[in-house]
């Protein structure tokens, strides 16, 4: 059994095995430390030995002879040649001319610390190296970076290239490719950074130039160029659809009008590159605004003729619907179809209804009764100027205007043309009176004024004309009657309108009838009384001057001797009408209507061999 002095025994022998041990490890340590002292003294001020640059010891040479061996010996074998690579392509430059050196004070001076400096990891590796004679010193450089750069630059122009897609164009149904091209581009400051390392290390004979890559989506357009030729076999048809009782047809374009509108349109869907082929949208574009100039109409109300013995409203002409080509919605409409493969888009419109339906009423419209008609009287007129008379007449035969409605001669009659059913006649032109198209409209205008002034609407705009017109002051058997004068209104579409505007709750209905056989033209309209009533009296023509002296123009293309008038003399004048608008017997409105008249010359044109009129140069 164990007692305590043998216990206390075994304490003491521990200790003093723990006290051998330590005292041991110090005495080793005491002597590395000795050693290391020693070594240092001994290799004072210079390089530790098992230094090495470039195959070269250093070691037992002080700092400044390290740099002297260096410059002399070591850095004049090394390699002045420098070679660029990028895949089978070179180029070789020398360390010189890019601005780049070896730096012996710098590569002398980490010779001189290795051993001696840094953290206790870095100390501990340098001592292990250098006690195994294995430390290398990487070289240090100075690098010019602007020399460098501009030899890379130079480098960088032989092979640089940028990123070009395929492309395809157009020599009328021929479609033509172009090949993409992959982009090029040296990337100056990570080359910079391996020529650095490359150096650092010696080994610079191929340095790989660092180079980005950036690839087209399309290298190669021809596949898509053979489904464009075959897709270009046929034509691709608009079609206006039938909707709201307008008839169907068909706008072709044919393939050498749209193939230069097409391009390929890439998307990526889930990073998938598809490519598909769409119109260039500014150009279909194009082509849908001047499309709508024709397929656009405009909304009509229908027309109606007011039956005396029925007090009843009967159809002349059903109402229109309008139609305005939506271009966006098309536009994405026709991109579909052709995405689709389709050769055929239905446009997309807008519709808008007539305001009133075919079948309303008199009683809804408030087309009860006759409130105003009125007359005019164009005896000697030409054929041409009565043919204009009827063809502008018709445009107005059933027209309604709206409650609160201004309404505009000029727009309701539209253009005037010859393609429009007009032909060429006498008219008041830049002081002048000529052919032109439409001569004779400003009968209907003058007649137009006059029911809407005695049926006592607001007329909004009306201008007379230049000079007094013998046709505006005719009455009933060819008789002339002044107090006309004043009463007249020219139209000249579109720059010269008449308005008027129905300030009733009722819908207005006009009716214009031309009758040849007696020269007159009967203009109605129909609404209902709102007890409204005109009183109006003129001034007659006042102010009177006398025509100037006829002028006389040569004509060569009229026969010899022969005289024809062209012109006839007015008399100058001023003419002041008033007028006062009653309803239920209370002033509702007045206004005044002021005309000054030219005086206007007669004008004669001449043949050759007529003698003793004095021939003007204007």
């Amino acid at each position: 059994m164990p007692t305590a002095h043998n216990s206390s025994s075994l304490k003491t022998i521990l200790i003093q095995s723990l006290l051998t041990i330590l005292y041991a490890v110090l005495a080793f340590l005491c002597c590395i430390l000795l050693l290391y002292i020693s070594f240092n003294i001994w290799y004072a001020g210079r390089i530790f030995p098992g230094v090495f640059f470039n195959g070269i010891s250093l070691g037992g040479y002080t700092q400044q002879e390290a740099q002297q061996i260096i410059q002399t010996q070591v850095l004049p074998a090394l390699s002045q040649t420098i070679t660029f690579r990028y895949k089978d392509q070179t180029w070789q430059t020398n360390l010189l001319e890019m601005g780049i050196h070896f730096d012996a004070e710098q590569i002398a001076a980490m010779a001189f610390a290795t051993g001696r400096s840094g953290n206790l990891s870095a100390w501990s590796g340098d001592a292990v190296a250098v006690l195994s004679e294995n430390k290398t010193i990487p070289a240090t450089i100075q690098i010019d970076e602007s020399m460098t750069a501009q030899i890379l630059n130079r480098i960088a122009a032989e092979f640089d290239q940028p990123k070009i897609e395929a492309q395809l164009t157009f020599e009328g149904n021929n479609v033509i490719t172009t090949p993409g091209q992959i982009g090029v581009k040296l990337d100056i400051e990570q080359t910079l950074a391996s020529i650095q390392e490359a150096i650092s290390k010696q080994d610079y004979n191929s340095v790989f130039l660092v180079v980005s890559e950036s690839h087209p989506d399309i290298v190669d357009a021809e596949p898509y160029a053979q489904s464009i030729r075959e897709f270009l076999t046929s034509d691709f048809s608009l079609v206006i659809p039938a909707e709201n009782n307008h008839v169907q047809y068909l706008h072709d374009l044919s393939s050498s009008t749209f193939a230069p509108m097409l391009q390929l349109v890439k998307s990526n869907i889930d990073g998938q590159i598809t490519i598909g082929l769409q119109f260039q949208e500014s150009m279909l574009r194009s082509l849908l605004s001047d499309l709508a100039q024709t397929v656009n109409i405009k909304t009509e109300n229908p027309r109606f003729i007011f039956n005396d013995n029925t007090k009843q409203i009967d159809l002349l002409e059903s109402g229109i619907y309008g139609r305005t080509l939506n271009i966006n919605a098309s536009i994405a409409a026709i991109q579909q179809s052709l995405a689709n493969g389709a050769h055929v888009a239905s446009l997309v419109f807008d519709y808008e209804a007539p305001a009133v339906a075919d079948g309303a009423t008199g009683t809804e419209l408030g087309i009860t009764e006759l409130v105003q008609q009125q007359s005019t009287y164009f005896y000697g007129s030409s054929a041409a100027r009565i043919q204009n008379i009827q063809t502008a007449t018709n445009h107005f035969l059933g027209l309604l205007v709206a409650p609160g409605e201004v309404f505009s001669m000029a727009e309701a009659m539209g253009e005037i043309s010859l393609d429009t059913g007009f032909t060429e006649a006498l008219i008041i032109y830049n002081g002048k009176t000529i052919e032109g198209v439409g001569g004779g409209v400003c009968q209907v205008s003058t007649t137009l004024f006059r029911t809407a002034f005695f049926a006592g609407y607001p007329i909004l705009e009306r201008y007379p004309h230049a000079y007094r017109v013998s046709f505006y002051e005719k009455t009933a058997g060819n008789q002339r009657d002044i107090n006309l004068a004043g009463l007249d209104a020219t139209v000249y579409v579109p720059l010269v309108d008449l308005k008027f505007q129905n300030d009733t709750p009722y819908w207005l209905l006009m009716e214009a009838y031309v009758y040849p056989e007696s020269s007159q033209i009967v203009w109605k309209f129909y609404s209902t009384n709102d007890g409204r009533q005109v009183k109006w009296q003129t001034t007659g023509p006042v102010n009177i001057v006398a025509p100037p002296e006829p002028k006389y123009y040569l004509n060569t293309s009229l026969k010899e001797g022969e005289i024809k008038q062209v012109d006839w003399e007015a008399e100058g004048a001023d003419v002041r009408v008033d007028r006062w608008v009653y309803k239920d017997d209370t002033l509702f409105f007045q206004d005044q209507f002021h005309t000054h008249y030219e005086p206007w010359g007669a004008v004669y044109e001449i043949g050759l061999g007529v003698d003793g009129y004095p021939i003007s140069e204007e």
